[in-house]
């Protein structure tokens, strides 16, 4: 594929395509996002910049994308960083457990020095990291109680899916099992599991809440979902068109920011609405509970991302709580 960025002896009136590769649906948060990006980027460029997003897989998967974009096939993409923790192991960081009191939190901290100096690893890939959008944080289901305390999750068997996550269920009490994420409504179903644990949108878009009786908003996990660029393509590019790509970034990310958090509430909107048992957990137990999780996970996460990031991003963690 040829690359289309601006070369030597091209007048900088001539049009740049940007092409942003990812495997969202159009109609999620995050697409709404990248064509408000693309709204922005292109009024601010006076059409000097065109922005072509390539959604739903087109390019294939996430770890295509990357290799893609790494190469300068396409300008842009992005994924959640738990995908590029083999790659990236300074990544693994942001898979410890209980991180974030809310989303207002996590952004702070993703903003934060410790947060842009985690995106700095990307340019051993010929990459750059353009700032964090959310996928949400993941919540816990299941058929036999709500849980409020920890003790509610004691000998609950659940889906495992990765050594370190199944040290953390299992610190808490609980059992786990392999399931793979296609059989996963099927053995909640037929209760060969009694839950498992997700975002709110994959919660609600694969009817989970028709096989469990309670979700309990346990905020356990946060994913995020890190965008990056062509190094090379960046570099290419006069110091008005950087800019503008990187200032309509950050309008984009505070618009999904806000998108999401709108999206989710509605799903619980809904969910109510049909009559499903939804139910907060306390600040108090949710911190305990990622204590816990993180106690026995620590020395994993520090052998993949260092004892120097871990050390960096716990304190900004703590240092960016409101109380």
């Amino acid at each position: 594929m040829e690359k289309s960025w601006k070369r030597c002896g091209q007048s900088e009136t001539d049009v740049i395509k940007v092409r942003i590769a990812h495997d969202n649906n159009v109609n999620t948060p995050l697409h709404k996002s990248f064509l408000k990006y693309e709204e922005l980027v292109e009024e601010a460029s006076n059409g000097e910049i065109d922005v072509v997003i390539l959604s739903g897989g087109t390019m294939g998967s996430v770890q295509d994308t990357f290799e893609q974009c790494r190469r300068g096939d396409i300008e842009i993409s992005g994924s959640t960083t738990s995908n590029f923790a083999t790659a990236i192991p300074e990544f693994a960081v942001w898979e410890s457990f209980g991180l974030f009191d809310d989303e207002a939190h996590a952004k702070r901290v993703l903003e934060s020095d410790a947060g842009k100096q985690l995106m700095e690893p990307l340019e051993r890939h010929n990459l750059v990291g353009m700032g964090y959008m959310e996928l949400g944080f993941r919540n816990f289901s299941n058929s036999k109680r709500p849980i409020e305390t920890l003790d509610d999750l004691k000998g609950l068997k659940i889906r495992g899916y990765n050594s370190i996550q199944i040290k953390a269920w299992e610190a808490l009490g609980l059992n786990t099992t392999s399931v793979s994420w296609g059989e996963l409504f099927t053995s909640l179903q037929q209760k060969m599991i009694d839950g498992q644990e997700c975002a709110m949108t994959s919660f609600y878009t694969e009817k989970f809440y028709e096989a469990q009786d309670y979700w309990s908003l346990t905020r356990h996990v946060f994913t995020n979902y890190l965008w990056y660029a062509n190094k090379d393509f960046m570099d290419s590019l006069s110091e008005e068109h950087r800019q503008i790509l990187m200032d309509c970034a950050q309008e984009a990310i505070d618009y999904n920011w806000e998108l999401n958090i709108e999206t989710e509430q509605s799903t619980l909107d809904q969910l109510r609405a049909e009559g499903f048992a939804v139910n907060d957990v306390s600040l108090e137990v949710r911190r305990e509970m990622g204590r816990i999780m993180n106690d026995a996970i620590r020395e994993d996460i520090v052998a993949l991302c260092g004892q120097e990031i871990y050390d960096m991003v716990m304190d900004t963690v703590e240092e960016q709580r409101q109380s």
